[in-house]
């Protein structure tokens, strides 16, 4: 009896809902009301990255406006769309004092990458990107914004934290907005930090290892192209 009675009140109520969900929208409301619904105020832990479905087909790649150095080899920028529909994995850093994007087609060589720019990585200063030789002397929370140099609104990451899927996380007033496709730069962070174009970490990733801030992302074909976040509170 008690469970039929959950299910008549449970069905009464979506009935009620679907009701005034077809009277808001014929006033034009409705997209508002789906904005206030619930948003994700906290980010996911590390643990969090072996439960999701990483399975994801990335979007099809931007060519950027520097030169690129794909799997080592020295390449024009729209050869990049030589790549649809494979993941790549890139990073920014300088190539003869030349800025450059580097792309990989697998993480290894991206980790071996990391290792080697870290060992030898001199202080760079550029109208794109800032790096420093002294992460140390960095926050430990990483931090993107919506504009260029740090502009409009912005959005903290905690270390060994991230934001699994920014279509769920509040933005501006009253958090009426998502972070979906927004993140324009990212600021000086302690550790390493990873975006990715696709939610639950998924397909592309764009790697920014600690100590460096990318002042505008759209240099990197990045710029308005973020659906997750990391920030591995460690460095590679």
């Amino acid at each position: 009896m008690t469970q039929h009675m959950e299910s008549t009140t449970d069905e009464r109520r979506k009935g009620i809902e679907a009701e005034a969900r077809a009277k808001l929208a014929e006033l034009g409301i409705d997209a508002l009301v789906k904005r206030v619904e619930p948003r994700v105020t906290h980010e996911v832990d590390l643990l969090t990255m072996s439960a999701v479905d990483h399975d994801q087909s990335p979007r099809p790649h931007t060519p950027p406006q520097v030169p690129v150095v794909i799997n080592g080899e020295v390449n024009e920028p729209r050869t990049v769309h030589e790549f649809d529909g494979q993941a790549l994995y890139s990073t920014p850093g300088f190539r003869k004092e030349e800025l450059v994007l580097y792309m990989f087609t697998d993480m290894e060589k991206m980790s071996d990458h990391l290792r080697t720019q870290r060992l030898d990585r001199p202080l760079v200063r550029h109208e794109t990107t800032i790096g420093t030789s002294n992460p140390d002397s960095c926050p430990v929370n990483a931090r993107y914004s919506e504009h260029d140099h740090g502009g409009g609104d912005w959005l903290w990451n905690g270390p060994a934290l991230g934001w699994l899927d920014l279509k769920k996380v509040g933005r501006g007033f009253l958090h009426l907005g998502d972070w979906n496709d927004i993140i324009s730069s990212t600021d000086f962070c302690r550790w390493h930090v990873t975006l990715f174009d696709r939610p639950n970490y998924g397909g592309n990733r764009f790697e920014i290892p600690a100590g460096i801030a990318v002042n505008h992302l759209t240099p990197f074909g990045w710029n308005d192209c973020v659906s997750s976040t990391f920030n591995w509170g460690r460095r590679f």
